[in-house]
């Protein structure tokens, strides 16, 4: 942290499939030095896919989402400006990031830039379709169906796609001017966007990390299926249903990072070894550390 200037950090870790341990370290804040502590929440970003996918799961589960439907036939209002090429989009395209949807997420339309389901490009918008659906099928707001479904589940009480515990608890998002970190202005979140806006702490992530080790909440065989790989990235990287994954020898783990420049999170589990961490920046520097602390965390 010293080394990169980054003034919060909180991590957790896993073993066991169990969260065994964690802890914050300097300030939720650089200019009130407020401190960092174990259940300080921060913003986790991209990290809301993974639940949104697992939630998602839970309604396939209960046969009111079709992985292979296209996601138009849930929804009253169109989402993708052209229909041809919407009623081609899936749930299962969304979650492996070949839907030709774009990650512009202030975009105004919708477009479809190649054919559903022909090759991998990360994705933002597609989630943003997912929501919209699930919203529609669950009849619910999203956050209280994904509070219902996951967060109360595990006792994850610390997590939200608002910034729900207010300013004087959540941590500030820290940019650099003149080499300084500052913390960014803070605002409530009005609309919440199952692309980037979870915010949580690392303890209530490494929950998360433990149930897909040993599933409570969905069955064994979706979350299998989640953690299979689906599309091949690159080298060792595959896609599953909403996470990423990496084969190293006879071991694979799954992963997924949180950017939201202000905000650098990164998350990792090991289901062999049973074996994961989280890590949790306030910092636009946070990714320079955040896999170099997961390896020291799980012995390299």
């Amino acid at each position: 942290m010293k080394r990169q200037e980054i003034p919060g950090l909180s991590v957790a870790v896993v073993t066991d499939g169990k969260v065994a341990w964690a802890q914050g370290y300097g300030v939720a804040n650089s200019i009130t030095r407020r401190p960092v502590a174990s259940d300080t929440p921060f913003e986790a970003a991209s990290l809301g896919k993974c639940l949104t996918t697992y939630a998602a799961l839970k309604l396939v589960q209960e046969g009111r989402l079709d992985l292979r439907k296209p996601l138009d036939e849930y929804l009253r209002d169109a989402f993708v400006s052209d229909p041809l090429q919407a009623h081609k989009i899936t749930a299962w395209q969304v979650m492996t990031h070949t839907s030709g949807l774009s990650n512009n997420l202030l975009e105004m339309r919708h477009r479809v830039s190649f054919e559903p389901g022909s090759r991998f490009s990360y994705s933002g918008v597609g989630y943003m379709y997912l929501q919209r659906a699930i919203e529609a099928i669950t009849e619910k707001p999203f956050n209280d169906f994904m509070t219902e479904t996951i967060f109360s589940e595990l006792d994850m009480n610390s997590t939200s796609y608002f910034r729900a515990f207010g300013e004087p608890r959540i941590a500030r998002g820290h940019g650099y001017i003149f080499g300084f970190a500052l913390p960014m202005p803070f605002a409530p979140i009005r609309q919440p966007n199952a692309a980037n806006l979870l915010c949580s702490t690392s303890s209530d992530l490494a929950k998360f990390v433990a149930e897909l080790m040993n599933p409570t909440i969905v069955d064994n065989k979706l979350v299998e299926q989640m953690l299979t790989p689906q599309v091949h990235v690159s080298g060792d990287l595959w896609w599953g249903l909403g996470i990423a994954l990496w084969k190293a020898g006879e071991s694979q783990c799954f992963w997924h990072w949180g950017d939201n420049l202000d905000f650098e999170t990164y998350l990792l589990g090991c289901p062999a070894e049973k074996s994961g961490v989280v890590v949790m920046t306030n910092s636009t520097r946070g990714r320079l550390i955040t896999r170099e602390v997961s390896a020291r965390a799980l012995g390299e």
